[in-house]
């Protein structure tokens, strides 16, 4: 979220408060699963900015990582080195003098995988790329990868085995739901793993000890939809949510108590069971049409639409008969707000004209316009396109993969060889993260529950006339009270 510059954005600040908001077996999960292994030894010859080089003395001390100091974490065993062969060994759980152990659950199959899919690669990216630079400290880094669809019942099974099996953290997260609901049982602090660069945007990520997001949470991004669409002359607000999904049920209530803020009363129709009335409509997923529901938005008056849907459901909508567009309702050019999971390139190719001047907010430098050429960012898109090469560059998500998994290798490297996650708590906790990809430039986390270290977004105008023109860079928002999470 700092190169806050697009192509003529504006900067809309109420406040910004502080520097910076900052038991299963193996063999019941195996058909679901994916293992990556450690591959090659030979050290990657990439260099140039974004490429991971931090600064780890041989007694594992850390000094600089990103953009400023670190707390030292001294101390190692005696005769420890950072050096294959010459490390801690097997110093804590998932953790021998070879390799690190780590899990993840992540989305390759159901209606999650349109913009959870690529999350994947985008962390392979950064694995391979340690791995072929001799790993970390000599200890190459290995990932189970276990597609739980996106629900929430398959997702706890596989988060709590891997707890069980003793995988040393949990990376990214992708699947957000079974991960909201380990959060919320305490499995995760009562098991001390922790859970580094989440993606999720789900409220209980912010909460939790052992969790580090790198995302701006999904009630900030309603948040800034609504605190932009009132500055710039709406006063009657709707949404369309998936009410089958946290992020859904998330957005509305922040969106509503949002607008209840800035103009007294709440969205017409709104209500606590999430159905569709008036202007406040929560939909199922992955239904084959939304005739009804369309009908029930299209008798509103509104000046501005947020919609909080996943690709499929978003496009099965908006190919709905009568489906509320820029033109059909006359709004304005980006009166029609489109959440994160909605940037991606095939949506906005397959939405066309129906999706022309609506804005997809990410919080995120997308490889297009002015970030094009930024070095983070060109070599996020040059270590992804090696590892899956048509794999989204433009997908919001995969991005935050890829940031995800630098925080971690980062952390990693400041802790040295004496490896253990307590230890990594301690660096993260104390970290000022600098990965080149996030708007601000520069992520910390304060203590839970408030561990919002991302608090900014943009907006990018989707273009279709005759066939899909690309994005065009609009407002920069921060969300002045990310700490408020969905109240």
């Amino acid at each position: 979220m700092n190169a806050l510059k697009g192509s003529g954005p504006k900067i809309l600040v109420a406040f910004v408060v502080g520097a910076l908001f900052g038991a299963i077996t193996v063999a019941q999960i195996a058909p679901n699963l994916t293992t990556t292994t450690a591959v090659g030894t030979q050290p990657d010859q990439t260099t140039g900015p974004g490429v991971l080089n931090p600064s780890v003395s041989p007694t594992g001390t850390s000094t600089v990582l990103g953009n400023g100091p670190l707390t030292s974490q001294p101390g190692t065993q005696a005769g420890a080195a950072c050096a294959a062969g010459r490390n801690g060994g097997a110093t804590d759980k998932g953790v021998t003098a070879t390799e690190i152990k780590l899990a993840t659950t992540v989305v390759r199959s159901g209606v999650g995988a349109a913009f959870l899919g690529d999350v994947q690669f985008a962390m392979e990216a950064v694995r391979n790329k340690v791995n072929r630079a001799g790993g970390i400290c000599g200890r190459q880094l290995t990932i189970k990868y276990v597609d739980d669809g996106w629900r929430a019942d398959l997702g706890t099974q596989f988060l709590r085995s891997f707890i069980q099996e003793g995988v040393f953290a949990i990376p990214v997260g992708p699947s957000s739901e079974g991960l909201n609901r380990v959060i919320e049982a305490g499995d995760i602090r009562r098991a001390k793993i922790p859970v580094v660069g989440t993606d999720g945007m789900t409220i209980t990520q912010y909460q939790d000890p052992w969790v580090w997001p790198v995302a701006v949470a999904t009630a900030s991004s309603a948040r800034i939809m609504a605190q932009n669409a009132y500055k710039r002359g709406a006063r009657s607000f709707a949404i369309v949510f998936d009410n089958d999904y946290r992020f859904g049920v998330e957005a509305a209530a922040a969106f509503n108590k949002e607008v209840r803020r800035l103009t007294g009363k709440d969205v017409a129709g709104f209500n606590t069971q999430n159905r569709c009335e008036a202007s406040f409509c929560g939909i199922e997923s992955n239904q084959p049409g939304y005739r009804n529901e369309v009908n029930t938005m299209g008798q509103q008056q509104f000046d501005y639409l947020a919609m909080f849907l996943e690709p499929q459901t978003a496009l099965t909508w908006m190919s709905t008969p009568g489906a509320p567009t820029i033109a059909s309702r006359n709004l304005k050019p980006g009166m029609i707000g489109l959440a994160q999971p909605l940037f991606t390139r095939n949506f906005a190719n397959s939405c066309q004209t129906n999706c022309h001047q609506m804005w997809v907010w990410t919080g995120y430098k997308p490889p297009i316009e002015n970030y094009a050429d930024d070095p983070a960012v060109r070599t996020f898109v040059a270590d992804l396109a090696r590892t899956k090469p048509d794999a989204d560059e433009s997908n919001a998500f995969a991005e935050g993969g890829y940031i995800g998994m630098q925080l971690l290798v980062e952390a990693l490297r400041a802790v040295g060889p004496t490896l253990t996650r307590e230890r990594l708590r301690a660096v993260l906790d104390g970290m000022r993260f600098s990965g080149g990809l996030t708007l601000q430039s520069a992520l910390v986390w304060p203590a839970a529950p408030a561990r919002y270290a991302a608090s900014t977004m943009q907006a990018f105008e989707i273009q279709y006339l005759s066939a899909f023109g690309g994005w065009r860079s609009k407002d920069i928002v921060i969300d002045p009270r990310p700490t408020a999470g969905i109240g």
